[in-house]
């Protein structure tokens, strides 16, 4: 039998709120960095948004992933690289990150809608939101995933 997966919005928000992500240089690179675990099949990405000190995504972690592993690979694949490229050595990442477990299409959908409208609620910048072979606001819930409680 195949496991049942689960769709989480999650945020990640930079350490001190500082706005680290607001250059299209390190938005860009944790778009890439995103983009690199999904290929590598840790997860399905879904629509996500970069804002200047914090992201939103919908993700779900692959079988053998767990949604705090999939986190860790970001938090962690997005200081090392950034550290690298500019040699910023502060704090990049709060410590913890805030998930909800999407529970049925209403919500995936409620989600998808927060995500749009997160940058002009916030008068940011609107740096990125995509999901790959997804149009950005998708109106289905993907049917891979799990509605079971």
């Amino acid at each position: 039998m195949r496991p049942l997966l689960q769709t989480y919005f999650v945020t990640i928000v930079t350490a001190d709120r500082k706005r680290l992500l607001q250059s299209q240089r390190s938005a860009g690179l944790l778009r890439e960095l995103l983009f690199h675990y999904r290929d590598q099949h840790r997860y399905h990405l879904h629509p996500f948004v970069i804002m200047p000190d914090h992201l939103h995504l919908l993700i779900t972690p692959a079988a053998d992933q767990s949604l705090e592993r999939c986190v860790q690979c970001i938090k962690g694949g997005f200081s090392h690289s950034m550290r690298a490229m500019t040699g910023y050595r502060g704090e990049i990442w709060q410590r913890s990150f805030h998930e909800h477990r999407i529970r049925d299409a209403a919500d995936f959908r409620r989600h998808c809608e927060y995500i749009a409208a997160n940058p002009p609620t916030h008068d940011y910048e609107f740096l990125e939101m995509d999901g790959p072979a997804l149009d950005p606001m998708p109106l289905a819930f993907p049917s891979s995933i799990s509605l079971s409680s």
